[in-house]
């Protein structure tokens, strides 16, 4: 039996290293590498189920073309000069903006990349812009640090106190935990601050569930407590930061009161929030994604930022405000060759539906989509149907028949990252992986980047002269060989950290920022229309519950522990887990609607419907219902039938949890 080391390459925050066994040619078992410090030696439940997700009877094993409005097989060339042929068509035609191509993280191994390069090597294209995701962070924290930054996980062991803002770690970064369980033994403190249970709520010192899309207005309330009775750390302050004058007069309207009735949150526990700042220092806030997907959650995000800053809890070890970072970034763009274009266009991917269907000068004629899902994950589904509908050719390249596939002309089978030589690095891990190659591809499906080497060559295009995979490897890691590593010896240990990335954020206080301190005030924020300090923007559906016949639930659609979003729905074994859609409501309201666990009910706007079965949790808010993003069309309970095309205040994300609904009983 032989061993091999790789790592997963999926859209997740734990970024595990995998030991896979494989015998006469197949994997025959997966565990997480017990030497790899965060990945500890166990894998998520996901993870667990890789060698069923490689060998599932539904992998999509050979080229289809839709014929008399059926899928059927096709050979690779066929399907290929299919694609070559609508491509040169839309582009005499109408130009290469007639070319849509829509990417995102349904997978981060580094070669993916080379879509891109292929669209720019077209003269350009129309792609997307905007975050699926965590944009409004993003634009957070670049105003406030001037770039995304977060201590190493393994820091958490050394923190004081963690606040987990938004994150439920249990269900979405399981390999923190046992660096937060290292704290507590320490005798640090915890609190979780969530509209929702997590599971990690019984280890907590301190539990708040504010109203959602009011995480701005809790950490104003609690900054100015803090700042009324002088409880900041004065030389913190004044050596580093620039605007806390601005920033005490933006927090000044925010009494204990005015939090307390904007949130929902009681005064007491605001004070006990803005007091475990000062009492635990060092302290780490792990923030979630979902806390700024909302209109204002771009300023969520700079407040509670500002409220770290204003204790001192940054640019040290147990502390900082853990979002992401992109030191990973330069790795890879030599791949995707952003020179080769000669023009652009861009859809916001929250408004993709629409901006397709009204595209005009050029229309969109052709359109492919790579590691994504925009049937399932983007939001208003029943508008995305139509646009992918309204193009004349559509190309899929998956492992799996997703909703989008299936909405396709052309199917493409792409190989699992066990089949492909490639390198992973993310924007939360601090190490870099080399994945090699372990078994032969599946069926006839081919990695990603040598199906756009193929059509490149039958194109003709430049940009593609003598490349190769190992060349793309050579290319993707060339921006760490400064820092006196090398290809070849990834290669032989299978990881490194990465040695761009601090192990502490910001320790040496030298910002990115214009300034080069940490800005309460932002002048650049100012100058890009947004409040130059840290605000409360209310949701913006806020008003709905207040009409006749309202939708008076928030409706918060979570990431699953069974799945990355869309991903993962054909495993046996996470089936027999989680079989079916449920939705959580809280006792008391299901009482007030005549609902009880177990009934069949339908959750439904002026958007769309969709059901699942009602579970009851007491443990959350009254105005929530919960439900699991991620379910496919077929299930009946695809959220996003039901979400709306809103995006955030700033870094052009989707507000998804903007978003109200009503609940019945289906008879």
């Amino acid at each position: 039996m032989e061993v091999y080391r790789t790592a997963c390459p999926r859209d997740c925050l734990d970024s595990c290293a995998i030991l896979a066994y494989v015998e006469s040619g197949k994997i025959v078992g997966v565990k997480g590498d017990p030497q790899h410090p965060p990945t500890g030696g166990f894998l998520c439940p996901k993870g667990n189920s890789y060698i069923e997700y490689v060998y599932n009877p539904e992998r999509l094993k050979y080229p289809m073309i839709k014929k008399n409005g059926r899928l059927q097989r096709a050979s690779w060339d066929e399907a290929l000069d299919y694609i070559v042929l609508k491509i040169r068509e839309a582009i005499n035609t109408y130009g290469p903006l007639s070319i849509f191509h829509n990417y995102d993280s349904g997978s981060e191994a580094v070669l993916k990349n080379l879509d891109r390069r292929f669209f720019n090597a077209l003269g350009g294209c129309t792609g997307v812009s905007g975050s699926l995701c965590w944009g409004g962070g993003i634009a957070a924290q670049s105003y406030d640090f001037g770039g995304l930054m977060q201590n190493d996980v393994e820091d958490l062991a050394n923190a004081g106190g963690i606040v987990l803002w938004g994150r439920n770690v249990t269900d979405t970064n399981s390999h923190a935990v046992p660096f937060i369980k290292k704290a507590l033994l320490r005798e640090g403190k915890l609190a979780v601050i969530n509209p929702l249970k997590t599971g990690i709520d019984g280890e907590a010192d301190l539990v708040a569930r504010p109203r959602p899309g009011t995480d701005a207005a809790l950490a104003l309330g609690a900054a100015r407590y803090l700042i009324k009775r002088g409880l900041v750390d004065e030389e913190f302050i004044k050596k580093y930061t620039l605007g806390f004058e601005e920033f005490c007069r933006a927090a000044e309207d925010f009494t204990e009161k005015k939090a307390r009735d904007i949130t929902g949150v009681d005064e007491g526990i605001i004070e006990k929030l803005a007091l475990f700042y000062v009492q635990n220092s060092p302290v780490t806030t792990l923030l979630g994604y979902g806390l700024q997907r909302y209109r204002g959650g771009g300023n969520a995000v700079r407040a509670i930022d500002a409220l770290s800053a204003i204790t001192g809890n940054i640019g040290k070890p147990g502390a900082g405000v853990s979002y992401g970072h992109q030191m990973h970034w330069p790795v890879g763009a030599r791949v995707a060759g952003a020179e080769l274009a000669n023009g652009k266009r861009y859809f916001d991917r929250t408004n993709l539906a629409r901006e397709i269907l009204n595209a005009q000068n050029p229309p969109i004629k052709a359109a492919f989509i790579t590691r994504s899902n925009p049937m399932n994950m983007n939001p208003d589904t029943a508008a995305m149907k139509k646009a992918l509908n309204s193009i004349e050719t559509v190309v899929v390249i998956d492992l799996f028949m997703t909703d989008t596939a299936r909405e396709a002309d052309v199917v493409l089978p792409c190989t699992s990252f066990f089949e492909e030589e490639n390198l992973r690095a993310n924007s939360w891990s601090h190490w870099i992986f080399y994945c090699p190659r372990i078994i032969e591809p599946v069926g006839e499906s081919r990695p990603d980047e040598e199906i756009f080497m193929d059509l490149a060559h039958r194109m003709g295009l430049s940009g593609f002269e003598g490349l190769n995979t190992e060349k793309l490897l050579e290319w993707a890691f060339k921006p760490l060989e400064a820092c006196g590593i090398n290809l070849e010896q990834l290669k032989k240990v299978g990881y490194m950290r990465n040695p761009k990335i601090p192990r502490v954020a910001w320790e040496d206080k030298k910002f990115s920022t214009p300034s080069g301190k940490f800005e309460f005030y932002s002048q650049k924020a100012a100058s890009e229309g947004q409040s130059p300090v840290a605000g409360y923007i209310p949701p913006a559906e806020e008003d709905l519950a207040k009409e006749p016949g309202a939708y008076r639930y928030f409706f918060i659609t979570p990431h699953s522990r069974f799945r990355i979003h869309s991903q993962f729905q054909n495993i046996s074994k996470l089936k027999a887990l989680h079989p079916e859609p449920v939705v959580y409501m809280h006792p008391a309201e299901a009482e007030s609607l005549g609902l009880k666990t177990g009934d069949e009910v339908e959750i439904y706007n002026d958007r769309g419907r969709i059901s699942a079965r009602l579970f009851l949790e007491r443990n959350m808010r009254r105005d929530v219902v919960a439900m699991e993003s991620g379910w496919n069309i077929e299930s009946g309970a695809c959220a996003n039938f039901l979400t709306p095309c809103t995006t955030t205040e700033m870094g052009e994300s989707a507000a998804f949890y903007d978003c109200r609904v009503a609940v019945g009983k289906i008879d």
